[in-house]
């Protein structure tokens, strides 16, 4: 039986991998300041630590024996201006505690590391599309600047230290256990302010393009980045098979739910990439990988979820 820990396993990426980790056979530690998913309920079978990266026999504890660590966890993932506003502070609460991550599987001789860097903003704004991996990264917010950080980090102790370890790149993951009441995760806020009637705010004139992709999907990639063979390709793009924009979201919210948006338009915003669509070869290629869920199906699905529970 395969072991791992999945750090930030209550969140909403977190909570589905946790749960088909369970499914398939593993044997899971969560380690999360919060005890339990905010829109599930975490499986009996999963030890659960409370607490953070920062705790260091904690810490020590959670890596112990295990043969994979997933890191899902980031502070400042819902509102990018957060980190934008203090880069410094982002950096302590981000990346000084990843890499105390990083020490503690060293010293526990974890088999490997799986991170969640960001598709979105370590390429900053790119002229070509689709964007492969080996694209030049100009970051042009604090969260992608620590996330890059991170992959070097990563780079740097697997050449001195040895430590396995493999990097997705997603694009725009979405569906239920999203928060449809953050400011991030258009899928899922559109959909319910779609619902309730309420206005949904756009930067800029909405045709800024992603590429969603739906979890189970992004689940899919972080159990076979955890379990395929690596040889020197460690970093992996994630994105959907379809290019949407803003506007395009609205009209697939408007028909998914059956009612018309209230929209308003706010001047663009500096740090928003115009435009993200990846190049998904590689993890076709080295890891067998590849979006299986179309949007509109995900789109029903988030939506059935979110009428069954929140609505």
């Amino acid at each position: 039986m395969s072991k791992a820990l999945v750090v930030g396993g209550n969140g909403f990426i977190g909570a589905h991998l946790v749960q088909k980790l369970v499914q398939i056979g593993w044997d899971v530690t969560v380690l999360h300041k919060y005890e339990q998913p905010r829109y599930s309920t975490m499986p009996d079978a999963v030890r659960f630590l409370r607490g953070d990266l920062t705790q260091e026999s904690l810490l020590a504890e959670a890596v112990a024996g295990q043969d994979v660590v997933f890191h899902l966890l980031w502070t400042t993932t819902a509102i990018h201006e957060v980190a934008n506003r203090d880069p410094a502070a982002d950096v302590q609460a981000n990346l000084v505690p990843t890499i105390h991550l990083m020490e503690a599987c060293r010293a526990a001789g974890v088999g490997r590391l799986v991170f969640t860097s960001s598709g979105g903003t370590v390429y900053g704004r790119t002229q070509i599309a689709p964007i492969p991996e080996d694209h030049p990264n100009n970051p042009v917010t604090a969260y992608g600047v620590s996330k890059l950080a991170v992959e070097k980090y990563l780079q740097m102790f697997h050449h001195l230290h040895g430590l396995d370890f493999v990097v997705l790149r997603p694009s725009v993951p979405y569906g239920p256990y999203q928060n449809p009441l953050a400011r991030q995760g258009a899928v899922a806020v559109f959909l319910y302010r779609v619902a309730k009637g309420l206005p949904l705010t756009i930067w800029g004139d909405g045709s800024v393009t992603r590429d969603y992709f739906y979890i189970s999907d992004l689940v899919d990639a972080l159990i076979l980045g955890s379990t395929q063979p690596i040889n020197s390709q460690r970093i992996f793009n994630l994105g959907g098979a379809e290019e949407v924009s803003l506007n395009h979201l609205i009209a697939l919210a408007e028909e998914t739910v059956g009612r018309k948006a209230v929209v308003t338009y706010q001047p663009a915003r500096d740090f928003d990439a115009p435009r993200v669509l990846l190049d998904t070869t590689q993890a076709e290629t080295m890891l067998g990988w590849q979006p299986k869920v179309p949007m509109k199906d995900g789109l029903a699905k988030t939506w059935e979820w979110m009428q069954d529970t929140i609505l």
